[in-house]
């Protein structure tokens, strides 16, 4: 089982220190964590995994990551591909990648737009979240569900 934590509305600077407080507050045997927030116009994200479970070179992380999104992308019937560490929509970057290792972890953040190009109104938080739920899960072979932070996690989550 992994875990889904909504952090709501936050600023991208304030999920930055949220994700690596999270990460930090892992030991080798957690469980993976996808955290959820909703920035300025994208829906942001990171996968926090133990380094055991992700890739044993950080260069591939990325695509480990992102494959997922990218996927989540074309089941709406947008054409996304990966490019480096962005997300691209029509040879638009549309977000980057922040990889890092942290404690124990393998950490890597990006973001959904929540306006798609060419449609007029914003995709739902909960229609994104579940198809990129579901894209994870078959990437990965993961089950999700969603939790709340632990008391140790909230403390160091607090502190950040």
């Amino acid at each position: 089982m992994a875990r889904w934590i909504r952090l709501g509305a936050i600023e991208a600077f304030d999920f930055r220190a949220a994700y690596s407080a999270f990460a930090a507050a892992q030991s080798s045997r957690a469980r993976p964590i996808l955290l959820w927030g909703q920035g300025d116009g994208e829906y942001l994200f990171a996968l926090i995994a133990p380094k055991r479970i992700a890739p044993g070179r950080e260069t591939r992380w990325v695509s480990w990551a992102l494959a997922p999104a990218i996927a989540t992308y074309r089941q709406f019937g947008l054409p996304a591909y990966l490019d480096g560490e962005s997300i691209c929509l029509h040879g638009q970057k549309v977000a980057s990648a922040t990889i890092a290792s942290i404690g124990e972890c393998a950490v890597v953040a990006s973001a959904f737009l929540r306006r798609f190009p060419a449609k007029c109104i914003p995709t739902p938080s909960a229609e994104m979240e579940e198809a990129f739920r579901l894209r994870l899960e078959a990437q990965h072979g993961w089950q999700f569900d969603h939790s709340w932070p632990s008391e140790h996690e909230a403390l160091k989550y607090a502190v950040a």
